[in-house]
């Protein structure tokens, strides 16, 4: 059953692609792992097998998975345990003529959404039982699935978990992801939702003939993650980038070469040479590697990587990290010391740049109801070349000079070409519109004056070095309110609804493709018993 899931995850996206001898990796290191555990009864120590293979699987696989698509992996694995649980629960959340709402932001809608509840067996009598005030908890709680009204009567824990799941579905959509979560850690317990990123253990967990695949959305490249194992770990390993005409040659020689020495190789944006890879794992093989030898492959996301490769690899995926704190402080990083060039002003307007990085990164979470109206490829080189053009015309302006007025710098200037370069991106005049008033929001001589707000609540630090802006980004939240990116208040609300409506999608997807899978398999043992 669960490899069942792990091939047909696909259908989700086009990188998720699994060989059977992964599964069986994984089911054999399991095994290994039960024999010094202590022994108890034989059904004890079974179930405990099953429930370890379960989780192990999804561990393993979650890295291979973005964010968002975790949570349905999981309930998918969920929907295949043998666990004990009235599984058609599970159909009743996905079941499209089921509609959830968000009663917090839509009270208006509650007689509508009490009477679909009602329609609900296991709720129809007990709905009118509930104290009004346990309601108002409900609706209005931050975090309702901690506060969900006990509805139906059962005995089975997981039932009730699935009707909890239903009922938040139903009343509070906004809260069924995490609910989600919630119902996982309940059967699974607390550590299956708990990956570690660990590229050592990985290395360790691989053989020489499979390739370690690090793919991410485009514009962000992953293969730092390889430099920082490299350094730690004093490993030799060559680095070959993708894109000329002789990084075929030098891909090959790096390869034959590690692969006798027993080194690493790194080999960047082989999406630029797919044809390279379509023989890749052969050549390998050929090769006969050292126990040693390590392939690294960074990529972006593309549908010409050949799945056979991504089937024999272990994939990795990346993503631009969330948040504006995270996101400013790479940038930042990037900059080295720029900014305590002259004139000292560069800092201030390197910082600016930053946090507007930030936003039009950032606002693509909520792409394409909010935000954004198109998955625009916002990326690091957009900032690295607007980097340039400020350092360009702020040393033109300022001459040999330490110093120069705010009202000096060429701020329409700077606007038009950070607008144009990050522009490039975009095919939407409304998006471009919401660009350009972005950057003159942001580059602007007001940003030198005290307390300059960068949006409601954001207000601008009083340094003047590199130092000192990284440590007012040091003070941002983890996760920013939707209003630091120029958005609505209850826009986050709008995401974690549209995440649920995508977790259900997916969840149908599969399931529809499992059940055909299901029906044909029976159909045939049918056909057989006849013969």
């Amino acid at each position: 059953a669960i490899f069942a899931v792990l091939d047909q995850l696909h259908h989700i996206n086009h990188f998720y692609q699994f060989s059977l001898q992964y599964f069986v990796d994984i089911f054999h290191a399991v095994l290994r792992t039960s024999k010094s555990r202590p022994a108890g009864s034989h059904e004890n120590r079974v179930d405990a097998i099953i429930k370890e293979i379960f989780v192990s699987t999804y561990r393993s696989t979650a890295l291979t998975l973005l964010q968002k698509d975790r949570i349905t992996f999981a309930m998918l694995l969920a929907q295949a345990s043998p666990l004990k649980m009235d599984k058609s629960l599970i159909d009743k959340v996905l079941d499209e003529d089921l509609k959830g709402v968000d009663l917090s932001t839509n009270p208006e809608l509650r007689d509508e959404a009490m009477a679909r509840a009602s329609s609900i067996r296991q709720f129809k009598d007990s709905l009118s039982q509930v104290p009004e005030d346990e309601w108002s908890t409900f609706f209005s709680a931050e975090f309702p699935e901690k506060n969900v009204p006990v509805l139906g009567q059962t005995d089975n824990e997981l039932d009730r978990r699935l009707l909890n799941l239903l009922l938040i579905k139903i009343l509070r959509v906004d809260r069924l992801v995490p609910a989600a979560e919630v119902f996982i850690t309940s059967l699974f317990g607390a550590a299956m939702l708990d990956v570690s990123d660990d590229l050592s253990r990985i290395v360790k967990e691989v053989t020489a003939h499979t390739p370690i695949a690090l793919s991410s959305s485009p514009g962000f490249d992953a293969s730092y993650k390889v430099d920082q194992l490299v350094e730690r770990t004093a490993s030799r390993c060559a680095n070959v980038a993708m894109g000329s005409n002789e990084s075929l040659a030098n891909a090959d020689a790096a390869l034959a070469n590690a692969a006798a020495t027993g080194s690493w190789v790194m080999v960047k944006n082989v999406h630029l040479a797919a044809h390279w890879l379509q023989n890749l794992e052969k050549r390998i093989d050929s090769l006969k590697p050292h126990p040693d030898f390590r392939l690294f492959l960074s990529m972006e996301s593309s549908p010409k990587i050949p799945v056979n490769l991504l089937r024999a690899s272990r994939v990795l995926s990346y993503e631009q990290p969330a948040g504006i704190r995270a996101n400013m402080r790479d940038s930042m990083a990037s900059l080295k010391e720029a900014g305590s060039q002259q004139p000292v002003e560069k800092a201030r307007v390197y910082f600016l740049l930053a946090f507007l990085h930030a936003v039009v990164q950032e606002r693509l979470r909520y792409a394409p109801r909010l935000g954004w109206s198109g998955f625009w490829e916002f990326n690091d080189s957009d900032f690295e070349c607007s980097i340039f053009i400020i350092d360009t015309w702020m040393t033109t302006v300022a001459g040999n000079r330490s110093n120069i007025a705010p009202n000096a710098i060429p701020w329409s200037l700077l606007c038009i070409m950070v607008t144009e370069t990050y522009g490039g991106k975009i095919d939407n005049a409304s998006d471009f519109s919401v660009l350009s008033q972005l950057v003159s929001s942001v580059l602007t001589p007001a940003a030198f004056e005290e307390n300059f707000a960068l949006q409601q609540g954001l207000t601008v630090p009083n340094g003047t070095t590199k130092r000192d802006f990284e440590a007012w980004i040091k003070g941002l939240p983890e996760r920013e309110p939707p209003t630091y990116l120029g958005l609505e208040a209850n826009a986050e609300k709008l995401l974690l609804v549209a995440h649920a409506d995508e977790m259900c999608e997916g969840l149908r997807r599969v399931m529809e493709v499992l059940d055909e899978g299901e029906a044909i398999m029976a159909e045939a043992a049918e056909v057989a018993e006849v013969e």
